[in-house]
């Protein structure tokens, strides 16, 4: 069918598909080991009892798992739960088949995040025939072509605000369909923590302006809402609720890029801490460079585990977080350097065993061409960079061509297998991510 913008609709008015791949991480695992399937899964970020699950198949939620439930207490739930360890490699390679599945039955409009897309409905598209047999033909084309344990719920509706809130409604590979001429009638009995944007300090704050339920949302004004959020954003999720589309958030370039770990028992000595902040320095170089990007101070984050107060005697979580201003750089032997200089600091205090996590942090970013290079710095090459800076974009360019890890900054024996790009709510990693 040609996709064209003429002005056929009917009165259910259906302008938005939403696909939400569900339990995506743990049904990933499942596709991948055969043997898992049809039994309770969870994926952990690290190999550590005391990680929290990043994802849950419904085999295991089935035992009262869920998303964010430390490993270990999961495990007492069910005994006979797999953990499998998390890998944020695969997960990109197989969301990258599945948007390319969906954009052979209709343009991907955005990319929400690794597990969830929208995309716009247009001319026939729109008529709720159409629309459904088109959101059967996406579910089906991610189990035939992609992966048969990698189900996925559908939304239709008029707004992509409700088109997402439609692909929560039913799960897993749920279709739910959300009509203009009948709202807010099938909204009615949904609690506001299934909306998206309305976390928990939201419903306190609208339930301090009588706001409890849907009826109530709904019965708000524009401007009412917009007051309550502080922000335009409550009139957004006003018209998306009432079916109206609002212009797209302009997006604004970052602030800063981090990288964190979780160390495993046999990581929690400071030397081996050390090594690992290292590696992720030398990723956040590694993305200032792919991204033409500088920073202008180097964050460094250390948790140390629980320890007992001196008043109280009770144990509370220890934490160090210490920043290093830095000449505007996207050098990697630079901001190891601004590492090294942090490290020394804090290093007196770090006992063995107690240290559990590692996070380092750029900000201040700007784009390289913001700032004139410094004409002191010591040994600029005649293009006004640093033979450092040669250096490092010399091993991006060698990782590059011959695979990840071909060329390293320091040893990497005694590493855990995988310090790689996080997934996050806002960020998928690019495959030249996981070449650093």
């Amino acid at each position: 069918m040609a996709r064209t913008g003429s002005p056929v609709e009917d009165s259910a008015n259906l302008r938005w598909l939403f696909v939400d791949l569900n339990a995506f991480f743990a049904s990933v695992e499942q596709q991948m080991n055969p043997d898992w399937r049809g039994k309770p899964v969870i994926v952990r970020p690290a190999m550590s009892e005391y990680t929290g699950a990043i994802a849950a198949s419904y085999e295991s939620k089935a035992w009262g798992v869920h998303t964010g439930m430390r490993v270990s207490e999961a495990r007492k739930l069910c005994p006979d739960l797999i953990v499998a360890e998390a890998r944020p490699d695969l997960y990109v390679k197989i969301h990258q088949q599945i948007m390319a599945e969906i954009d052979r039955h209709v343009p991907v409009w955005k990319v929400g995040s690794i597990d969830e897309c929208s995309c716009e409905l247009l001319g026939p598209e729109r008529l709720e025939a159409n629309a459904v047999a088109l959101a059967r033909r996406i579910q089906a084309g991610i189990l035939q072509n992609v992966g048969d344990c990698l189900r996925s719920s559908v939304g239709l509706a008029p707004s992509r605000f409700l088109a997402k809130t439609a692909c929560g409604m039913q799960k897993p590979a749920g279709l739910t369909v959300l009509r203009a001429n009948e709202l807010p009638g099938p909204l009615l009995d949904l609690p506001l923590s299934k909306y998206p944007g309305i976390g928990s300090r939201m419903q306190v704050r609208l339930q301090a302006a009588g706001v409890t339920d849907t009826a109530g949302l709904w019965n708000m004004s524009a401007k009412q809402a917009r007051a309550v959020w502080n922000s335009i954003e409550g009139e957004r999720i006003w018209r998306g609720l009432h079916g109206l589309d609002s212009e797209p958030t302009p997006e604004k370039p970052p602030a800063s890029i981090s990288h964190s770990h979780v160390l495993a028992q046999a990581m929690r000595t400071p030397d081996k801490a050390r090594a690992v902040a290292r590696r992720l320095v030398v990723k956040c170089g590694a993305r200032l460079r792919r991204m033409g990007l500088t920073g202008a101070s180097l964050t460094l984050h250390l948790d140390m585990g629980p320890k007992a107060t001196p008043r109280s005697g009770r144990r509370g979580w220890e934490t160090a977080a210490m920043s290093c201003p830095i000449a505007p750089t996207q050098d990697t032997f630079a901001l190891l350097a601004a590492l090294d200089s942090l490290w020394r600091k804090v290093e007196p205090e770090l006992e063995a065993g107690r240290l559990s996590y590692v996070g380092v942090g750029v900000h201040g970013l700007k784009s390289r061409d913001d700032f004139e290079t410094d004409l002191f710095a010591a040994g600029p090459d005649q293009d006004g960079d640093a033979p450092s800076l040669r250096l490092s974009q010399a091993l991006d360019a060698l990782n590059r061509r011959y695979g990840k890890d071909t060329v390293s900054i320091g040893p990497k024996a005694g590493l855990p297998d995988y310090i790689g790009a996080k997934i996050a709510f806002t960020r998928i990693p690019e495959a030249e991510d996981f070449w650093e």
